[in-house]
């Protein structure tokens, strides 16, 4: 609650709560006034103060009822009376008040003023300032004036020791102009202008004052005003600014990005005498702690930087902290010969901050040194650097890791390029890539570029730096191009910067070398994983144990992200990559990391057709890069045991989550290798056959081709009875079927499947024979297919068989008209499909909720547009298919529009986009079904024809 200005009550976010005007806001303010109960009598006498209502007790307890309505259980009451259980400013600027006060009895000139600054800086006005009308307040509000001007007083003092008498002469010379015959305040003035060499300017406020005095009051001079006459008369020695040998480097360049961090160390510094900066070489400790302590230095705090880089040998720390502190000027230093007594003795009685940068290579003896010190020196305080807490008590440790980077150049919003701009990362390379050109500056031309950059270098500040140096001898483009090779290009840095900061491998050296040989393997071998990895896969592929991994976490080589994962910046990565093949375990490690992965997926498989899919999918998408990775590099490898096992049970995790194209190709590539029969599991050989097939249904495989893949598959299932131990393969056989359209064969199969044995397999074999039933014509045994497969995928929980089971629910109810009643059935499909975690974009059943849209929709102009968007998400998403579905269904808006030539140019622009194998597709089926139609409203028979002649070779297998 704030009571030093107008009234104000905050909620707990920092929303201002109102308090109506009157007597419910001067009831608040004199239970903020008082800290224990007050009795219901004084808040009537404050309240009421002159004229009290007949039922005062019944008014008061009114307002008291309005009042805990809005401040809740904040308003309590008891034995006592009434109390107000929130703290107010008040309370704050007392608390700091007495901290001046005490600060200045004991001459510590620099911490009076930070009190008095931060008591002062509460006032809003006077206080009280809309309880005119009763006396408590003006009384409250006399007090706290008279309190808030001594405060102020003590401020001017301190300034004048620290900041020197020039400093402050216009503030007292507007105080003693505000109040002539304020007495102290004319001393302050006259020593102030005397300390200034403006001796006579001092006698003269003398003598103007003591006449004042003696004319309008008719008193002599006080003491004080006498006292001070007399130290002018014999002469006060001009008093300049203290100035304080910190040994601070002085920065060339503007710390960027670091403002939150710098609020948080100082805010740490506040309450605990020990803050260790810690995280991995590069972020920008050593610039953070130097900063704040310049902006500590700046508000009077007395600051020493120790720079333990140079130091090797750790019996010297004692020295090397004394010299920082300049211990040889310091008389106590001769009272004994033990560097850390000599030491202890030279810092008591002192009010400092000692900036301790780079303890880590001393950890054990900097932090047995620094204890030993703040456990003797009450007013130490220390900001440590390090890429490890000292790990002594008391110790708060802030992590410092690489500035923010946005998601990706394309942000929202009006304007993309300030957003990308106000990053932290973008705004620092923008800035230091202008001392190489003045004319540098981040636009939409160069935006990707600078993002992908900063993007490379994790955002680390001292890589940014050295890139953007770069810009003096090569362009954007090629310096974006180089980053493969980031160590070879950032090898020149600045010829006066520390050895070890000089260089981008430099920095990842000194950490390195920092660690015991298996430290050091351990690291090594984390490179394999792409992206992050929780515990248990690092502690299996890196052959350590969980203090192995989290040793290094707290040495800031491995990050570990929220959720229990693990990471390497993607610069400390290559740097671990090249050790490691520098131990010659690539290879080995490589395939360790991909039978992990392998035996993840096949652990995952089967849980992805049932209730609890979409937790594994998560699992799965946590894992994503590390899966991919382990394919390609079993490709590469030429190692087909294994490419064959890890990719066998992810078709279902591809189709799912939106990865259909990636899938694809990876399939492809692995169908490619050179395969000896011995060398895969047939199992892995027949399951890969049908993996990434679903290209079939958008027109982008080769029917011919899958049925030949399909048919080896099917060999080989048969051969080593693959059916009896993975049921799944039985939509091998199947899908042929489908293919070459023959009912009779399909229904074959389907009579072999069990409801328990083979349910998932089934439910997809029931949508299948649902549409060769609507072919010949039994439309009701076709809805009775779908009914039946949607109730087993509904058992199994399995939200995939669900849509296509909605898919075809939908279709069946549209062919009856029912067009609100397909849009429920899609609607509850699309939801399902969301679960999944897939975007908008690479939905497999959206086209069909647009057509319903566009055709039977309320505002087709509204369609429209939300089609141009829904494009280029699909576009920029690679999904070709969706993106000619919006081009399908925008022609359907305009031609409800009336606008028929505009959808005819939009499908036949759309025509030169469609699939290679375009008889097997939907929606090209889709496009030449609107091109009949307009083509017959046009009167354009050859048009007609050809539309008419795509759809008769049409041979997809479905009817949505």
């Amino acid at each position: 609650m704030e009571l030093l200005g107008p009234l104000r009550v905050l909620d707990e976010d920092g929303a201002e709560v109102p308090v109506p005007a009157g007597r419910q806001r001067a009831l608040l303010a004199r239970l903020a006034l008082e800290r224990g109960p007050v009795p219901a009598a004084a808040l009537i006498g404050a309240v009421w103060p002159e004229d009290p209502p007949a039922n005062a007790g019944g008014a008061l307890h009114t307002q008291l009822s309005r009042l805990r309505g809005l401040l809740g259980d904040r308003l309590e009451s008891g034995h006592g009376g009434y109390r107000l259980a929130a703290a107010t400013d008040i309370e704050d600027f007392e608390r700091l008040a007495a901290r001046t006060e005490a600060a200045s009895r004991e001459d510590r000139p620099a911490a009076a003023r930070a009190s008095a600054e931060a008591a002062l800086a509460l006032w809003r006005g006077p206080a009280l300032a809309d309880l005119d009308r009763y006396a408590f307040a003006e009384a409250a509000r006399t007090r706290l004036a008279l309190r808030r001007d001594a405060v102020a007083a003590l401020r001017l003092d301190a300034r004048m020791r620290l900041d020197g008498a020039d400093a402050v002469l216009a503030e007292l010379a507007a105080r003693h102009g505000a109040d002539a015959l304020n007495e102290p305040d004319a001393a302050r003035y006259m020593l102030a202008l005397a300390a200034a060499g403006r001796r006579a300017d001092a006698l003269a406020v003398y003598g103007t004052v003591r006449d004042r005095l003696a004319d309008e009051l008719g008193v002599d001079p006080s003491r004080v005003l006498r006292d001070a006459h007399l130290d002018v008369l014999r002469g006060v020695e001009p008093q300049a600014a203290q100035q304080k040998q910190h040994g601070l480097p002085e920065p060339l360049t503007a710390c960027i990005g670091r403002e939150s961090e710098i609020a948080a160390v100082t805010g740490l510094l506040e309450s605990n005498r020990l803050v260790t900066l810690t995280g991995p070489g590069g972020t920008g400790k050593t610039r953070l702690a130097v900063e704040t302590a310049h902006r500590l230095a700046a508000g009077g705090r007395e600051v020493r930087l120790v720079e333990l880089a140079p130091v090797t040998d750790p019996g010297r720390l004692p020295e090397v902290f004394g010299d920082a502190i300049g211990l040889g000027e310091s008389i106590l230093a001769r009272r004994s010969e033990d560097p850390r007594t000599r030491l202890t003795e030279a810092l008591r009685g002192r009010e400092l901050v000692l900036a301790a940068d780079n303890c880590e290579h001393l950890i054990e003896d900097a932090a047995e040194l620094l204890a030993h010190l703040l456990g003797r020196v009450p007013g130490l305080r220390v900001l440590a650097t390090s890429r490890e807490a000292l790990g002594i008590t008391g110790e708060a440790v802030l992590g410092v890791g690489p500035l923010p980077l946005p998601d990706s150049a394309a942000a929202t919003g009006a304007d993309p390029v300030a957003d990308l701009r106000s990053h932290a990362a973008i705004a620092l390379f923008e800035e230091r890539a202008r001392q190489s050109d003045p004319e540098f500056r981040v636009d939409a031309s160069n935006a990707d570029a600078v993002l992908q950059v900063c993007a490379a270098l994790d955002g680390l500040p001292l890589a940014i730096e050295l890139a953007a140096a770069r810009l003096r001898s090569m362009s954007l483009e090629d310096l974006s191009a180089r980053l493969d090779d980031r160590f070879g290009l950032l090898g020149r840095g600045p010829r006066t910067a520390e050895p070890r900061q000089r260089t981008l491998r430099a920095v990842v050296d000194w950490s390195w070398d920092l660690l015991d040989p298996r430290e050091r393997l351990v690291l090594a071998r984390m490179s394999v994983f792409s992206g992050s990895a929780d515990l248990a896969a690092a502690c299996e592929v890196c052959s350590a144990d969980a203090d192995d991994i989290t040793g290094l976490v707290e040495k800031s080589l491995v990050q570990r992200l929220p959720g229990g994962r693990y990471r390497l910046l993607e610069t400390v990565r290559e740097y671990a990559a090249a050790r490691l093949a520098e131990a010659g375990e690539t290879a080995e490690r490589f395939e360790r990391h991909a039978e992990w992965y392998a035996a993840l997926a096949e652990e995952a498989e089967p849980h992805l057709m049932r209730g609890e899919q979409v937790a594994w999918l998560d699992r799965l998408g946590a894992e994503h890069a590390n899966l991919f990775a382990a394919i390609r590099r079993m490709v590469a490898a030429g190692n087909a045991r294994v490419a064959y096992r890890a990719i066998a049970p992810l078709s279902w995790y591809w189709w799912m989550r939106g990865y259909r194209e990636e899938g694809m190709e990876l399939a492809r590539q692995v169908r490619a290798m050179p395969c000896d029969p011995a060398d895969a599991d047939p199992l892995h050989r027949a399951k890969v056959a049908m993996a990434g097939s679903w290209g079939l249904w958008s027109g982008r495989i080769d029917p011919v081709e899958i049925d030949a893949e399909f048919a080896a598959a099917q060999r080989i299932s048969e051969e080593h009875d693959l059916f009896a131990v993975e049921p799944l393969l039985q939509m091998i056989p199947m899908i042929r079927a489908m293919i070459a359209g023959d009912a009779p064969r399909m229904r074959e199969i389907m009579a072999g499947l069990t409801t328990e044995e083979h349910a998932w397999v089934r439910g997809i074999g029931l949508l299948f024979v649902s549409e060769f039933s609507y072919r010949s014509g039994r439309a009701e045994a076709a809805a009775a297919e779908l009914a039946e497969s949607n109730r087993i995928f509904a058992s199994l929980g399995d939200r995939f068989g669900l849509i296509l089971s909605w898919q075809g629910l939908a279709a069946d109810r549209m062919s009856a008209g029912d067009y609100p009643g397909a849009r429920e059935l899609l609607l509850r499909a699309i939801a399902a499909e969301a679960e999944f975690g897939a975007d908008l974009a690479d939905s497999v059943i959206a086209d069909q909720l647009w057509r319903i849209d566009a055709e039977h929709g309320d505002d087709p102009e509204a369609m429209l547009e939300r089609m141009r968007v829904q494009r280029k998400r699909a576009e920029r998403a690679g999904n070709a298919e969706n993106a000619l579905a919006t081009r399908n269904v925008a022609a359907i808006c305009l031609r409800r529009m009336g606008r028929v030539d505009e959808a005819l140019r939009e499908l036949l622009d759309a025509e030169r986009d469609l699939p290679r194998f375009q008889g097997f597709s939907e929606v090209t089926m889709q496009l030449y079904r609107q091109l009949a139609s307009i083509a017959r409203e046009k009167g354009d028979p050859d048009l007609e024809a050809r539309a008419a002649s795509m759809l008769e070779q049409s041979t997809w297998p479905f009817s949505s």
